[in-house]
């Protein structure tokens, strides 16, 4: 329609689809071959985003995506311009950085990329901002997809849902839990599980790596121990955790880990999410480390370094790189401080492997 106009992105021929994300998407087109609206879950490492750009291009008219961080937005960028033959400039991103406005946008059909936290933001916006926001409330889009959708029922960002207009609204995630049971709201926020993949069966067709889990136990240096002893009666919970997570013979063994899997030439990630923690011991190690703190460009700068040098082969990653962020050829994880009881975290970064 004259409202909604076509976009010009086909998948590139030279581009695979592999047989589960076709059966996630044979779901979504299942009545009429007209779009339906629901959440797909696939492990991380499956190409969730690979599926929900394709759908992108099946349905063929704009699409807006949500993802939950700045990372994640430019990686959706470039991995539209690879997949796809969608012209650069019809792609367009709502961040802190870019918030170029949509051009002749009621005629014109384009990829705009997005965080929850920009779209919920109620507080004073700048000019540009303000312009693109309304663009996006005001414009009839094909498709909405919600990638990490398991963050979408936070209050700050369940409003997202009811101000664009989409006539489908496509959910991805690899681990559809919230330990507040608010995943439940998804059923009305997005729609129902379309599909869901058995993470065992892409192991058997090679998709998935085959990880081993190992636990190592560090006992308490005795200096540690005496004062967790001491502070077993109060209410200092905090300190108690402090002392855990910063054993200094558990750090010994962390880095005896780190340098015997950069020896092997392996890529190590390791994570905690005690920032002083991270921070600390990776500037100790001489290692790259990403956290809340750091800036966008150099986020990009590390994941790239890491990815593609033989001399980054270890980083420390903070909570941020829990979510939507593809580091596809780490080999290792070491966690050292971690958000206890939370399965989604688990699994999410088990899946960076």
């Amino acid at each position: 329609s004259d409202r909604n106009p076509v976009l010009h992105a086909h998948v590139r021929p030279e581009i695979s689809v592999r047989a589960h994300q076709l059966a996630a998407m044979s779901k979504v087109f299942a009545v009429d071959g007209v779009a339906k609206s629901g959440i797909i879950v696939l492990p991380c490492g499956a190409g969730k985003t690979l599926t929900g750009i394709s759908t992108c291009c099946r349905i063929g008219r704009r699409s807006l995506i949500l993802t939950s961080t700045a990372v994640a937005v430019d990686q959706w960028r470039r991995q539209f311009l690879q997949f796809t033959t969608i012209a650069p400039e019809d792609i367009y991103m709502l961040t802190a950085d870019s918030k170029r406005p949509i051009e002749d946008c009621e005629r014109r059909a384009c990829v705009l990329i997005s965080t929850y936290s920009m779209l919920g933001f109620t507080g004073k916006r700048s000019g540009d901002a303000e312009i693109l926001l309304s663009q996006i409330q005001q414009l009839e889009w094909g498709i909405m997809v919600v990638d990490e959708v398991q963050v979408m029922p936070a209050k700050t960002f369940r409003t997202v849902a009811t101000t664009v207009k989409a006539h489908c609204s496509l959910g991805l995630t690899a681990t559809l839990v919230r330990e507040d049971n608010l995943v439940h709201d998804l059923h009305w926020l997005i729609g129902p599980k379309l599909y869901e993949a058995s993470w065992q069966q892409l192991q058997d067709d090679g998709f998935l790596a085959r990880v081993r889990c190992v636990e190592v136990w560090c006992e308490m240096s005795k200096a540690f121990f005496a004062e967790y002893l001491r502070s077993m009666g109060g209410k200092e919970g905090h300190l108690r955790r402090a002392l855990w997570t910063c054993n200094p013979n558990k750090l010994i063994a962390c880095e005896y880990l780190i340098r015997f899997h950069e020896q092997r030439g392996d890529k190590t990630i390791v994570f905690s999410d005690n920032i002083f923690l991270l921070e600390d011991f990776a500037k100790r190690l001489g290692r790259y480390y990403i956290s809340g703190k750091v800036e966008m460009r150099e986020r990009m700068q590390i994941l790239s370094n890491f990815q593609n040098s033989s001399t980054c082969n270890t980083i420390f990653l903070s909570k941020v790189g829990d979510n939507a962020i593809d580091i596809p050829n780490a080999s290792v994880i070491v966690q050292i401080s971690s958000h206890y009881g939370s399965r989604r975290q688990e699994a999410q970064r088990l899946w960076r492997l």
